[in-house]
């Protein structure tokens, strides 16, 4: 309550400082670009932008990863507004490969390359919808600018600091009906958004203040394979019975993972002329989040008391309930930038930039009640049985440095540059006897590491003549492990050797244009993602065993990459075509050994039920397409505008000799074909409106492609969801806004279930 108060003191601050001002206010007058204008020569790659304008009509945003939903190829797996794992995938990389595309926000790094999983997303909560100016996706390794972990691409936000005194408020509520197996409710959540900037003289400054509470809806289930065990014991009703992503018969008892968010970002921007050339900016952020996670028990026993983690009967067999396990999370990130640069647009420009990102605090508590043959059901309620464990990732973060210059020789671009980042994850598990207070007891176990990349890079764009343009680059990177430690007790450490590793990526492109309206690029390029800190030094869990298995032999992902583009562009749209191809050899994924199989570089065995999962290198893992993309504005009728995409890709497991088994198979996360279509139509200047349709194909969840039921909880399903969104100007410097996100309501799953129909409402003041 004392942040919604503080938060509205707030908007009403920003919005009586507006008012305080009487300036006489002109209508809008909307001059369009053609889009005509090339984009072949400017790029090595492909590049794809969405403007402030293209989204503040088209896409229903309470978050920036919403934002990025109808760019070609590009998903994020958003399972829910707010939701803290927003993995972006691109038409190379799928939505559990964290590590394989780069987040930057004004040239500071937000992607958290500590791991390359759903547990490690860039970090959203930085940066909000109503700052972003721009958004640019590169596809593809093919810039010599960024590291190898640029091989699935690089998307680029940019914001704005303000030219004069200007002040925003947004409030925006919305609400999602949600019905699968016994859950069916209501969950609702608003944001509330309001800041202001200005400029005098030299200096300029922008402050935003932005408040996000929703309750997801369930992530997970509490579920087991139909048992052949007879029992008569603790009965119980109301569990439901389905197929599993395997086709094997399931009982499903509850849902968990339902989680109950807040989240608070405060920002700070500053930037000073300190020279009519030379501009000095630093940001500060904050971003405080607290989570409450709870569970919804289908099942009851004969009294109607609802029954949690325990030994049960249905249907006259005997099952063992887990996973109805509440939990709650709090973190306080800090993230810190300093850029100064030079605008001389002259012969020769530079840049600093250094940023940090700092896990202030960051705490993840939860319950660990287990199934219990004991005839009191209740001792297994983790409402009442209160003992569990808490997660600390206090210490943990990264920073970055980048040093370029550019030089402008005839004809020439010339960027030469210097990298430096260091990651540091600390993590440490510790037992609690009430996972709903977090007080830490004694150590269970622990996971830490560093890893640091030096690099330098040469990219020289050559304009051979008006036609024709050739970028030439290599970029040499020098990377180190250090530190790497484990524990699996307070009492039992394993340390590991450091580690380290040269590599050199050559970049190429060829730019043709013979005419305005025509463009043509072939572009090479090869990457080196190293291995992350998580990746290196995880900890395998063996039953009630944690094994240690830092995999001496775990080398780099290598990939190889092409793409040939022609791009037509007329006056009034453009249609644009790419064909892509990359070969990726040593992939670093998650692959599961079976229940009894040797555990590499262990000499155990697996004995955890549903086998033991950790990361290998697959040989070789081809992935090719084609991708098209299109946008015109005034079609038919003057005012409607439409932009559009289709990608087509075949991806295929060529070579694994860890897993033979599953050469031939499809790489995971990524699907065979994607469409997308948005048409908005602009009835004057004050009133839009925008319908859009988003399609996935087929897709696996495991390297094994296993999940052959893929329209159910844990498979990866196809989806075809239709949003749609009306703008009013109601009032001079108000908008209101109504939307619907999957209005057909379609039920589609990537291992969790992705939202149902949701709707928007918003009320917005510019001034």
């Amino acid at each position: 309550m004392q942040k919604k108060l503080i938060f509205t003191l707030v908007v009403v601050m920003f919005s009586s400082v507006a008012f305080a001002e009487h300036d006489v206010n002109l209508d809008k007058i909307e001059v369009r670009a053609p889009l005509i204008d090339s984009r072949i020569l400017k790029h090595p790659a492909t590049v794809e932008t969405s403007d402030r304008k293209q989204i503040e009509e088209n896409i229903n945003a309470a978050t920036v990863a919403q934002t990025l939903k109808y760019l070609p190829s590009i998903q994020v797996r958003e399972r829910f507004i707010g939701d803290r794992n927003g993995i972006i995938a691109t038409r190379t990389a799928g939505t559990l490969s964290s590590a394989q595309s780069m987040l930057y926000a004004d040239g500071v790094l937000l992607s958290n390359l500590l791991g390359n999983s759903f547990a490690y997303p860039p970090r959203w909560g930085l940066i909000t919808p109503e700052e972003v100016e721009s958004i640019s996706m590169m596809y593809g390794p093919f810039s010599a600018l960024y590291a190898g972990n640029s091989f699935g691409g690089v998307m680029s936000l940019h914001t704005r600091m303000p030219t004069k005194f200007e002040s925003h408020a947004t409030v925006q509520t919305f609400m999602q009906d949600f019905s699968l197996y016994g859950t069916n409710e209501h969950y609702n959540g608003y944001h509330l958004a309001a800041s202001a900037g200005n400029k005098i003289n030299d200096f300029a400054f922008w402050l935003g203040v932005d408040y996000l509470e929703n309750q997801g809806h369930p992530m997970g289930f509490s579920t087991n394979t139909l048992s052949s065990t007879s029992s008569v014991a603790n009965l119980v009703t109301g569990a439901y019975q389905d197929k599993s992503e395997t086709n094997a018969d399931r009982i499903v008892f509850g849902a968990n993972s339902i989680e109950d968010v807040k989240q608070t970002d405060v920002k700070f921007k500053v930037s000073y002329d300190i020279t009519s050339q030379i501009k000095a900016a630093y940001t500060i952020g904050l971003w405080d989040m607290h989570s409450d996670t709870d569970v919804q028990s289908y099942i009851k026993d004969s009294s109607g008391v609802a029954v949690y983690n325990n030994r049960v009967s249905f249907g006259g067999k005997q099952y063992n309930v887990t996973g109805l396990s509440p939990g709650q999370a709090e973190a306080f990130h800090i993230m810190q930038a300093l850029d100064i640069k030079s605008a001389s647009k002259g012969f020769f420009d530079w840049e600093l930039t250094l940023s940090d990102f700092n896990y202030q605090k960051d705490n993840n508590s939860r319950s660990t009640v287990s199934s219990s043959s004991t005839s009191d059901m209740n001792a297994g309620n983790p409402y009442i049985t209160r003992t569990g464990t808490v997660t600390d990732m206090q210490g943990t973060g990264w920073m970055a440095f980048e040093a370029r210059g550019t030089l402008h020789p005839a004809n020439h671009t010339l960027d030469i540059g210097y990298h430096f980042d260091h990651y540091e994850l600390r993590s440490n598990v510790y037992n609690t006897t009430d996972w709903s207070v977090g007080v830490k007891g004694s150590l269970t176990s622990a996971a830490q590491g560093d890893t640091r990349t030096q690099a330098v890079y040469l990219q020289d764009k050559w304009q051979l003549d008006q036609k024709w343009a050739l970028t030439l680059g290599g970029r040499a990177e020098h990377w180190q492990a250090s530190n790497g430690q484990n524990k699996t007790s307070a009492t039992n450490t394993v340390s590991y050797a450091d580690r380290s590793d040269n590599k050199f990526s050559p970049k190429l492109s060829l730019s043709f244009e013979p005419q305005p309206a025509w463009g043509f690029r072939a572009s090479y390029g090869q990457a080196y993602r190293f291995p992350t800190v998580a990746e290196m030094f995880q900890l395998l869990q063996n039953g009630n065993t944690y094994y240690v298995t830092s995999n001496p032999a775990l080398k780099p992902e290598q990939v190889r990459a092409g793409e040939l583009t022609a791009e037509r562009r007329f006056d009034n749209g453009l249609l644009r075509v790419s064909l892509f191809h990359e070969d990726k050899y040593d992939a670093l994924i998650s692959q599961t050994l079976t229940t009894g199989s040797a555990i590499p570089y262990d000499t155990g065995t697996c004995t955890k039920t549903g086998g033991c999962g950790f990361i290998q290198n697959v040989d070789h893992i081809r992935t090719r397409g084609v991708e098209m993309s299109t946008q015109w504005q005034d079609v038919l009728v003057h005012g409607l505008d439409l932009q559009g995409s289709a990608t087509f890709t075949d991806a295929e497991v060529l070579a694994n000799a860890g897993a033979p088994t599953t050469v031939g198979n499809k790489p995971p996360r990524i699907p065979r074909n994607m469409f997308k279509l948005v048409a908005t139509y602009h009835q004057g200047s004050n009133l839009t409106y925008s319908l859009a349709a988003r399609y996935s194909g087929r897709q696996y969840n495991t390297l094994t492609n296993t999940d052959v039921n893929r329209d159910t909880y844990g498979g990866t399903s196809q989806f075809f969801v239709m949003d749609a969104k009306v703008n009013y100007k109601f009032a001079d410097r108000f908008t209101a806004s109504l939307g619907m996100d999957n209005i057909n309501n379609y039920k589609s799953y990537v291992f969790h279930p992705y939202p149902q129909r949701t709707g928007y409402a918003q009320l917005k003041f510019d001034y």
